[in-house]
């Protein structure tokens, strides 16, 4: 049996490195990569400052970082609704491995149909204004 309290505690330290891997990932880039000059989206490059080039860098690194951080908040709702179900059975002292590996599935499968069904809001708010 794995008990939620180390579950919970996991789920929080990756969500923690997840929320800071953007900062670093443009730490490290910036390091490795700055040559004096920012590019920008379309217009070429230009001079500026080492903070300026680490700026744009965490920027992308964080954009790149939104379609996992909807896996990541499907797989916390998954471990939380088994949370409220275990909570309401018998043994409420932990999980078995079968439901264990039902949190990362089940987060997946949650957070496909969340992306998936994301394009049809934008349609709708696109067409409404």
């Amino acid at each position: 049996m794995i008990r939620f309290r180390i579950l919970f505690t996991a789920m929080t330290i990756i969500t923690l490195l997840f929320i800071l891997a953007p900062l670093g990932l443009g730490l490290v880039y910036g390091v490795f990569s700055y040559h004096g000059e920012c590019y920008g989206f379309t217009d070429g490059s230009r001079p500026c400052t080492w903070r300026e080039y680490v700026s744009d860098q965490v920027f992308w690194s964080s954009l790149l970082e939104i379609p996992l951080g909807v896996y990541l908040f499907a797989t916390w709702l998954v471990a939380l609704s088994l949370w409220l179900y275990q909570r309401r059975t018998s043994s409420p002292h932990g999980l078995s491995i079968p439901m264990l590996l039902l949190i990362p599935v089940g987060g997946c499968i949650l957070g496909f149909n969340l992306i998936s069904i994301f394009a049809v809001f934008v349609r709708y708010f696109y067409w409404l204004f």
